[in-house]
C-alpha cells in the first residue's frame, strides 16, 4: 500500500489524560521511505522551517489515492428549477445559508450570472458563484 512520492494526510493532535483528543492537526506530505512500522515523510509546506522531513508510525497516516484531475472540469451550474444551498459569507461576517430553488436566471452582458431564489421567504438574485447544486430539475433533465 506505502510507496514512495505517494502522498498521506499525517494525523497528530492533543491528548489528555484520558486519551481523549483535545485538538487536531493535519499534515498533508509525500513519503521519502518506507519501514516497516514507520514513514519518512516530506511535508508540503512553504514554510522553510517546516519543510524538514520526519519519521512517523504508518498507524498515524492515510494515504491520499492521487489520481489525475480533469483540470478543465468546472463546477456544476444551476438552471431552472433545481434545488441549491446558498451560502453567503459576508464582509461583516454575517452567514446567510439557505436551501431554495433556482426561479429564474439572468445572464447580463458583464454580470456575472445570477439565479432567482427565496431567502428569508423574500425573492432576491444571487451570483450563481454561491449556489451549490444539490439536487436537479428532473423535468428538465
Amino acid at each position: 500500500m506505502w510507496k514512495k512520492d505517494d502522498w498521506v494526510v499525517v494525523i497528530g493532535g492533543t491528548f489528555d489524560k484520558s486519551d481523549g483528543l483535545k485538538g487536531v492537526s493535519f499534515t498533508i506530505a509525500r513519503i521519502l521511505e518506507i519501514g516497516l512500522d514507520d514513514l519518512l515523510v516530506k511535508p508540503n509546506q512553504k514554510q522553510h522551517w517546516e519543510k524538514r522531513a520526519f519519521f512517523v508510525p504508518k498507524s498515524r497516516c492515510k494515504y491520499i489515492p492521487i489520481d489525475l484531475p480533469d483540470v478543465y472540469e468546472s463546477i456544476r451550474r444551476p438552471q431552472i428549477g433545481d434545488l441549491v444551498l446558498y451560502y453567503y459569507n459576508s464582509y461583516s461576517g454575517k452567514l446567510t445559508k439557505e436551501v431554495a430553488h433556482v426561479l429564474e436566471l439572468k445572464h447580463g452582458t458583464a454580470d456575472a450570472v445570477e439565479a432567482l431564489i427565496t431567502v428569508s421567504d423574500k425573492h432576491q438574485w444571487v451570483s450563481v458563484d454561491n449556489l451549490l447544486v444539490l439536487d436537479v430539475n428532473k423535468e428538465i433533465e
